[in-house]
């Protein structure tokens, strides 16, 4: 009796993720980053996150993840995330864009804060921004996400 009640909560399982397997979140939403996001990938429904999220609770690497940037996650700026610079970078590509080409100014400070670049390193970050600067801003359609790890690279 056992046998046949396991096997039908395991076929109903596999017919629930069916159906949801065309719709919802992918695991790395769900799941975040990790062993499980980089097993499954983009693959959606129940079971899939369930598998995502028990992957990496099981091996314990997210911690590792996050703090490395391997494995499908983004990397720390100091206590500052990667992501909170890209979107300052992004809402402000052009203005930091000019800053850095003169090596001072309101956005690159703000920046710098960001960043959490102490103050008696700021002269050498913006001399460092002014002479990366063709390395950094690699042309007219340069994305946010490029500039921001050009950035961080160079720090």
């Amino acid at each position: 009796m056992k046998k046949t009640g396991t096997f039908l909560l395991i076929a109903g399982l596999g017919l629930a993720s069916a159906q949801l397997f065309a719709q919802g979140n992918t695991v790395r939403d769900n799941c975040g980053c990790g062993l499980g996001s980089m097993a499954l990938g983009d693959q959606t429904g129940m079971v899939s996150h369930v598998v995502g999220a028990t992957l990496n609770g099981i091996s314990g690497n997210q911690t590792f993840a996050v703090s490395s940037g391997t494995l499908n996650c983004e990397q720390s700026v100091g206590f500052v995330s990667t992501q909170e610079v890209q979107i300052f970078v992004a809402d402000n590509m052009d203005h930091i864009a000019t800053d850095a080409a003169v090596g001072e100014g309101a956005y690159l400070s703000a920046l710098a804060d960001l960043l959490q670049i102490d103050d008696e390193n700021r002269a050498d970050f913006y001399t460092s921004m002014q002479l990366n600067f063709d390395n950094i801003f690699t042309g007219s359609d340069v994305h946010a996400d490029e500039v921001t790890r050009s950035i961080v690279s160079l720090i």
